[in-house]
């Protein structure tokens, strides 16, 4: 017996359709949430287009060096890899130097060298500067075996080349951060006796009694050093939640996390407003913009001047 028109064949007579299903929210950077992202020759060229037209600086923040630089180091920078898959090429045999396999990780590249990867030569690239709004529930690894979203994924259709986190935002926290290929930015932005400022937002649940803020500008001790914030401050109180801005000069694993943790707070939301002068304005979440040769520049003349701003004044 035929089915009757419009009646599907097996469907029982008065059983619900199932609701459609939402369709995936994306991020600002059109990638959908999930799975690995190549970026096409297309999305490369505009890439290219948005550095050229932003002004960005093309070469390094630090003159070059006499000796050259390290293969796996010099390797990373062109994009080839991570550094640590860099070293795997070369031990085995992949990473050929002037005509020669190299299996030495330590050799310094210099000018005029020819370097090939599994027979392709790598070409020297420019170096690449972007500030990223990285939103909650993505890392900051290069793993390819990870299997949750990452910042490699969001921002691969987006940027002219391989790009690198400056310094890490946990899973569950999110706001600014830079992305580069120039080892030496990211080591003059990043480490703590740098002490680039980065401000945060964050969200605890209950009441901030002022002795708690007092506590915080006076400094905490962690497990591996003490930690005084340049300022604390109060900026949104509700019935069942305090927000607060604090600037660190240190980048510490999870450190906000643990400093209120040690004053009796836990984190609901941890967001980074700002590096240095730089702020989210006009930036969406998943979004990148490139630095340009100023915003750069001011960034590593903040790095290396000598501090003026004693930490823990408002």
């Amino acid at each position: 017996m035929s089915p009757r028109p419009g009646r599907r064949p097996g469907r029982k007579a008065g059983k619900p359709r199932r609701p459609a299903r939402k369709p995936r929210r994306k991020h600002a950077s059109g990638h959908p949430g999930k799975g690995h992202a190549r970026a096409t020759p297309a999305q490369r060229r505009r890439a290219h287009g948005a550095v050229a037209a932003a002004g960005s600086a093309d070469e390094g923040v630090a003159p070059p060096d006499p000796r050259g630089v390290r293969l796996n180091r010099w390797l990373a920078e062109q994009g080839v890899a991570s550094r640590r898959r860099c070293d795997a090429l070369i031990q085995e045999g992949a990473v050929e130097v002037n005509g020669e396999i190299l299996l030495e990780p330590g050799y310094r590249v210099r000018p005029g060298d020819e370097i090939k990867v599994e027979g392709r030569p790598v070409r020297p690239a420019r170096r690449l500067y972007y500030l990223f709004h990285k939103p909650r529930g993505v890392l900051c690894t290069d793993d390819p075996r990870e299997t949750r979203t990452r910042v490699a994924d969001l921002v691969a259709p987006l940027v002219a080349g391989r790009v690198f986190t400056v310094g890490r935002l946990d899973e569950d926290s999110e706001g600014l951060l830079l992305l580069t290929n120039d080892g030496d930015f990211a080591q003059l932005v990043a480490h703590p006796r740098y002490g680039v400022p980065k401000t945060y937002v964050v969200q605890v649940a209950g009441a901030v009694p002022a002795a708690a803020v007092a506590e915080l500008r006076r400094g905490v001790w962690l497990a591996e050093a003490r930690v005084r914030p340049d300022r604390v401050r109060i900026v949104r109180r509700t019935p069942t939640t305090t927000s607060l801005e604090i600037r660190l000069r240190e980048g510490r694993n999870r450190e906000l996390r643990r400093l209120l943790a040690r004053v009796g707070f836990k984190v609901r939301r941890l967001k980074r407003v700002r590096i240095g002068d730089l702020g989210l304005a006009g930036l969406p979440r998943g979004a990148v913009r490139p630095l340009t040769r100023a915003e750069r520049d001011d960034l590593a003349a903040l790095a290396r001047a000598p501090e003026d701003d004693p930490p823990g004044k408002d």
